[in-house]
């Protein structure tokens, strides 16, 4: 496996990976652009308006078509936040050419996604004065809207986002970048379309391919199919880490479910792109956050969930973009506060360094063995290379493993004492029952 990289214009970048593994080959399209609060919503409404159709292929009957055409190849559009950017990805998943019977060998599958995926970015169904098709804006509003009506109904992710809009209020990571339904509900096919005009000139594209075709064969099918499209020089977006604040915030909110939702989180006021001078402070905050709560054998899992009894599940996850740690769990709402106290010894606990050599190495050897299944994904190996990009770095997962797995019991210490308390959001289960029905391990 040999990773390359290549311009294809000033505002394109090819990340080449050559691997002979698989049977399928991976490409994936990213635009990367700051999170706005005007904006963002304008964006997630363009690329949900783009798949309904494109000068090739007006209708999705018709793209579904050409892709059966293209030995099945699945097309799927990812929209989302990341750290302080709004990213939305094409990923396009392909048969190999090598494997084709002999009768097809002269399909050409990797120029014919091209084509396909540059006619539904650049060349959306219009109207005779030029707009996007007033019938396909209101069918995506009206969708997007019924998404932003459904968050509530998954208790888990909508207390966590509610947490996030808490934490990060004034900052681009702390928006929705579907905004709200009266915003979408007040665009217009003319803002939309003018919003798709500025995004082509100004955005920048991040292309990743994985698979058997050489650098040479992918650029040239990618000049072929985007050679029009010579956008003015823009920079990949920094995002700056989350600085806690002096007094921690506490926020509740009532819902009619039985199982409430304890969210809290801390900050470190750094990430990973001023760690990446300094990057065995992010391994070994990797390693805290393992141990913690992600682990099998975690902190939180062992004495909050099983020892104690206060929850129906309870976890942790680290977000290095912005330098946040999180907590969240699902408990009777009368259990609160000694769910809120036995988290926060936990993670004193680690600050005091009261954590033995043997649970470290367990959350090394956990570490290791996600890093070892790495390769084995096209799509991991990907996402591990976007991160470090967007972050400003280089390192492959070869070195990161290399530095965590050199993480001492001192290290992880140190890493714990820099997470300050920021906020802790709740949603309090104000309907009768005890809460099982709501449990999502």
């Amino acid at each position: 496996m040999t990773e390359t990289k290549r311009l294809l214009n000033q505002a394109a970048t090819l990340r080449h990976t050559h691997d002979t593994r698989f049977k399928t080959a991976r490409l994936s399209l990213y635009t990367v652009m700051p999170a706005h609060a005007e904006r963002s919503p304008l964006t997630t409404l363009l690329f949900g308006i783009l798949r309904r159709g494109s000068e090739l292929y007006p209708r999705l009957a018709l793209l579904n078509r050409r892709l059966d055409e293209l030995y099945g190849t699945t097309l799927t559009i990812r929209n989302y936040l990341h750290g302080d950017n709004h990213v939305v990805c094409y990923t396009a998943e392909m048969a190999e050419q090598a494997f084709l019977p002999p009768s097809d060998a002269h399909t050409d599958i990797l120029g014919g996604v091209m084509e396909l995926l540059a006619d539904v970015i650049l060349h959306p169904l219009t109207q005779e004065d030029g707009t996007l098709r007033a019938a396909a804006v209101e069918a995506e509003k009206v969708s997007l809207c019924d998404s932003l009506r459904a968050l509530r109904n998954d208790t888990r992710v909508y207390a966590g986002n509610r947490l996030r809009e808490i934490m990060c209020q004034g900052e681009p990571y702390g928006l929705s970048i579907g905004g709200s339904v009266e915003q979408v509900m007040a665009i217009t096919p003319e803002e939309v379309t003018a919003h798709h005009k500025a995004l082509l000139e100004t955005t920048r594209m991040e292309v990743f391919y994985t698979g058997r075709a050489s650098e040479e064969t992918v650029s040239a099918a990618w000049k072929k199919a985007f050679g029009c499209w010579d956008p003015t020089l823009a920079e990949t977006p920094v995002t700056r880490p989350h600085t806690p604040p002096h007094t921690p915030r506490q926020a509740t909110e009532d819902m009619a479910v039985s199982q409430g939702k304890l969210c809290m989180a801390w900050a470190c006021g750094e990430n990973i792109s001023t760690l990446k001078n300094t990057p065995d402070a992010s391994a070994a905050y990797a390693v805290c956050n393992e141990l913690f709560g992600v682990m099998q054998n975690s902190l939180l899992f062992r004495h909050v969930r099983e020892e104690l009894g206060l929850c129906y599940f309870c976890d942790s996850a680290l977000d290095m973009t912005k330098g946040i740690l999180w907590v969240s769990c699902g408990i009777r709402p009368d259990k609160r506060g000694e769910a809120e106290a036995a988290i926060t010894r936990q993670l004193t606990r680690m600050q005091r360094g009261e954590i033995s050599p043997v649970e470290v190495e367990l959350a090394k050897l956990s570490l290791k063995n996600a890093y070892s299944q790495m390769g084995d994904s096209q799509s991991s190996l990907e996402v591990f290379a976007l991160n470090r990009l967007l972050g400003g770095i280089s390192s492959t997962p070869e070195e990161e493993l290399a530095r965590i797995m050199a993480v001492t019991p001192a290290d992880v210490a140190r890493a714990a004492q820099r997470f300050q308390p920021d906020t802790v959001f709740f949603l309090n289960g104000t309907a009768e029952g005890d809460g099982e029905e709501d449990y999502d391990e």
